[in-house]
């Protein structure tokens, strides 16, 4: 009896796959008109027109983004609802609450698109050209230095936190509500530095109102060849945001499979590869990989976020 109800589940899984899609595809993803909401809309009209369905792009903010990983986790394995996901919702997320609000293992990796680096930067009247230079001036007089950052369970949290826990280096944590907010501070004079993302740092940068001292990444960004990885001022630590679809756990792997091709296809497609380019996401493996590739890449994260939680006594509850 329960070989036979297995076979039944088998028979009516790979039925759903191959009729899928019969309607209209859910993708979740965070805030309108940023990054990845721009990437997927890019995508939209391709996907639209392989799978013969329209795909429906819904924003889910706030709370440390659990609500968004939470309706991709708990949605019903038929393909019909997806997420972009990133290091705060797939890797952090588990582990920075005392009750987690799901695991790894509660998603299906599909797609990988891109990383997407960050830069250290200072205001111009900061007297320092670089992160060693910036840490010389913090560590002359603790607390001399303000860092703006928009959370504990952000990137550019987490690296004041580790210069001060692994390095005995300290800045004056001044939070804001937003990357935004943060950024805008620097800009303004507010606060000496920040960690925001590399296109719009680029961009103060080349106004004039910001100097890059660093970058986040294994290797320096081809956008930015120029600037140093912060890994290359003797920070042994790297937090830099990527970019992938995924769906619940149990996807049929049909699903998976053809929804990996078609994204890989799109990858490369001008009008995608534009809207990339333009929010800084940057190709490398296992971009445009497999979804084993994606699934490796997702478990050394997962190791290493919970490494650094864990070091840093980190907690969003």
């Amino acid at each position: 009896m329960a070989a036979a109800a297995a076979a039944g589940a088998v028979f009516i899984t790979s039925a759903g796959a191959q009729t899928w899609p019969a309607k209209p595809i859910r993708i979740y993803t965070s805030a309108a008109g940023g990054p990845y909401d721009l990437v997927i809309r890019a995508m939209t009209p391709g996907l639209n027109q392989a799978l013969g369905q329209p795909l429906v792009v819904e924003n889910r903010t706030g709370a440390n983004y659990v609500p968004l990983g939470q309706a991709c986790t708990r949605a019903e394995a038929d393909g019909y609802e997806l997420c972009i996901g990133d290091i705060y919702i797939v890797s952090m997320n588990p582990h920075a609450f005392s009750r987690a609000p799901y695991q790894l293992s509660d998603f299906t990796p599909i797609a990988f698109f891109g990383y997407l680096p960050a830069a250290l930067i200072v205001h111009p009247s900061v007297k320092a050209a670089t992160v060693q230079e910036l840490f010389a001036l913090a560590k002359a007089k603790t607390g001399a230095v303000t860092f703006g950052t928009p959370g504990p369970a952000t990137n550019s949290s987490m690296y004041v936190q580790y210069f001060a826990k692994q390095m005995g280096i300290h800045f004056l944590d001044v939070p804001y509500k937003s990357f935004v907010q943060a950024l805008q501070a620097v800009v303004a004079g507010e606060v000496n530095a920040t960690i925001f993302g590399l296109g719009a740092s680029l961009r103060m940068v080349k106004a004039g109102k910001a100097r890059a001292l660093a970058v986040t990444g294994e290797k320096r960004s081809y956008f930015a060849p120029d600037i140093p990885t912060i890994l290359e001022a003797g920070v042994d630590i790297n937090i830099s945001n990527w970019g992938g679809f995924l769906g619940p756990a149990g996807l049929p792997r049909p699903i998976v499979t053809r929804l990996n091709a078609e994204i890989g296809k799109l990858i490369g497609a001008p009008i995608v590869r534009k809207a990339l380019e333009a929010q800084t996401f940057e190709q490398a493996p296992p971009s445009g990989g497999t979804p084993e590739q994606f699934a490796a890449f997702l478990k050394a994260e997962d190791a290493k976020f919970q490494r650094i939680v864990s070091m840093m006594g980190l907690r969003l509850d």
